[in-house]
């Protein structure tokens, strides 16, 4: 194969979904997915976010990364090296977001750990000092700070005690906060559905105090994963039934987290701290209206990460991952995103060693040039500790930066 041409056809797409770009969507006042006209409210992520974040390091099964098991590379000491790199090298060309994926309240075999109040609480081995601190340490660097957490109410915050009272709303018990059938929602179904509509406002009262610890903690962004309509489930989804079985679609309103959205963005509005919203996975783009309302970046596929011995591949694993597939779905995205609505999320830009992230330099440098045309976030996923020159080089090209501010200008 002439990778050469090949890599000609990618850019000249490239360019077509910048050029798609160019009619970025404007301000208009929306109506949401159940018909109710949405107010805009101004956004904090005026431009994409840039920085770097934890999970592709986390999810790859690269040999050492992960001694204590899978998704054992989070830890506060690995996230302060990074934050060390990323002030002396990535700074000044703009990246500023280290962000703590998921894991920050799990032990190293995955047990999650809650609070009395049914929130995550962080796991004190990966974490011996706190989330508090690393924010500190992450601040003084002049750099920010970000977190993440799955929609619901996780199963084991409120099975550890369903009378515990919400943090901040003492008449609020945690079976205030969910329905009464305890109906499961997320990709992942390990979450409780919040019932928003019970006349209580428990169900707010309960991501308040989560949105407000965050706060006290120095948190600047989070993402919200698992989020549907997307993430494989709500309203309009399929299901792929394994060779010789069955499926049912989770379709159902209870896998309908546009609420959940609209809650955390509310929360921190109330918070009175800038935290950059970021909702995940595989969006349904039939709610648009929704995550332009309510967030600041939304992905538009699912993982970038392959879950195999690299980072992510260029055409995936086994169907998970790889780069390929992004230049479609921007394509039909492209029109969506811009500095008055949001951004599309194409996941981490893991272009800063070949040799870990599994891609060629052609294909690197391919990649970089679709993310910056689509003005999508710029976070890689790589240790940078490691960045080879090619990568280096890639992450801090003025020339790609100017195309980017020039997308995010439209």
């Amino acid at each position: 194969m002439n990778f050469r041409r090949v890599r000609g056809r990618v850019l000249t797409l490239a360019v077509a979904v910048a050029t798609l770009a160019s009619g970025l969507a404007a301000a208009a006042t929306p109506a949401d997915a159940h018909g109710h006209t949405v107010p805009k409210v101004p956004q904090a992520a005026t431009t994409p976010y840039m920085g770097w974040s934890s999970w592709s390091l986390q999810a790859t099964t690269m040999d050492g990364l992960n001694p204590e098991g899978s998704y054992s590379w989070l830890t506060e000491q690995h996230v302060l090296q990074q934050a060390d790199v990323m002030a002396t090298k990535l700074k000044s060309h703009g990246y500023t977001y280290v962000n703590i994926d998921a894991g920050w309240w799990r032990h190293w075999n995955w047990d999650p750990e809650y609070d009395a109040y049914g929130r995550p609480a962080t796991d004190t081995t990966r974490f011996p000092d706190g989330i508090a601190y690393v924010a500190r340490q992450v601040h003084r660097k002049g750099l920010k700070l970000g977190i993440y957490m799955p929609v619901g109410l996780e199963k084991g915050g409120y099975d550890q005690n369903p009378d515990a009272h919400v943090w901040g709303a003492p008449q609020c018990s945690l079976r205030d906060v969910v329905y009464p059938d305890l109906r499961t929602t997320n990709g992942w179904d390990s979450s409780y559905a919040i019932d928003y509509d019970n006349g209580t406002g428990c169900g707010q009262a309960y991501i308040n105090s989560i949105v407000d610890e965050f706060a006290s903690w120095g948190v600047d962004f989070l993402k919200l994963d698992g989020v549907g309509p997307g993430s494989g489930v709500g309203p309009g989804s399929t299901c792929r039934a394994p060779a010789g079985g069955t499926c049912t679609p989770k379709d159902t309103d209870n896998y309908d987290n546009v609420p959940d959205v609209a809650a955390y963005h509310a929360a921190i509005q109330g918070s009175h701290r800038t935290i950059l919203l970021q909702v995940s996975w595989a969006l349904n783009q039939n709610y648009l209206s929704d995550w332009q309302a309510y967030a600041d970046s939304w992905r538009i596929d699912n993982d970038i990460e392959c879950y195999c011995a690299t980072l992510t591949q260029w055409t995936g694993r086994n169907g998970k991952g790889g780069v390929k597939g992004r230049f479609a779905d921007e394509a039909l995205w492209a029109g969506d995103a811009g500095k008055s609505v949001g951004w599309n999320n194409l996941d981490s830009l893991d272009i800063g060693n070949g040799t870990m992230d599994g891609l060629t330099d052609d294909e690197r440098q391919t990649m970089a040039t679709l993310w910056a045309v689509s003005a999508a976030p710029l976070y890689t996923g790589d240790d940078l500790t490691k960045l080879d020159s090619e990568g280096l080089k890639l992450l801090t090209s003025r020339r790609r930066s100017r195309r980017a501010r020039s997308s995010r200008a439209r």
